[in-house]
């Protein structure tokens, strides 16, 4: 069993979490943002994620029990949403259109505040992943050191 692609494969979920962090920290800044610098209402953004490469069949990687030959998260793009901005009635904000309505992003800051403790959580997830193979091959080399 190769221990040396469990830290790849933990190394390129925390990647990911990072990509996801700035992604949703940008979004919930902007929550509250009228419009961009070219005028148009902010568009809150998407992680795309892919795998760097998909095994052939999960029955294959148990027998050959390598984490070299399993797939990686990576960001594929990061895209602008389709959502619909939310209109909210205020007459008096400087934003408004002609029937009183200030278009805002379509950030739910609840939803990405929970989203924001799912990245955490993954990301100490894969840092735990990442010390435990670290831990299991220094003791291994420990062991071979006693002979």
């Amino acid at each position: 069993m190769n221990l040396f692609g469990v830290f790849d494969i933990s190394s390129a979920g925390m990647s990911v979490e990072q990509s996801q962090l700035a992604v949703a920290a940008s979004n919930l800044a902007n929550s509250r943002t009228t419009h961009a610098e070219d005028g148009s209402v902010f568009r809150p953004l998407n992680v795309v994620l892919r795998a760097t490469s998909q095994p052939t069949s999960y029955s294959t990687i148990a027998q050959q029990l390598d984490a070299a030959t399993l797939p990686r998260p990576m960001v594929a793009d990061v895209i602008p949403s389709d959502a619909a901005p939310r209109l909210v009635y205020d007459p008096g904000h400087p934003d408004a259109n002609a029937q009183g309505f200030v278009a805002y992003p379509a950030v739910d800051p609840l939803t990405t505040m929970m989203d924001l403790m799912t990245i955490s959580r993954s990301y100490e997830a894969n840092l735990r992943a990442f010390d435990i193979t670290r831990t299991l091959i220094e003791r291994t080399l420990e062991i071979g050191r006693g002979r």
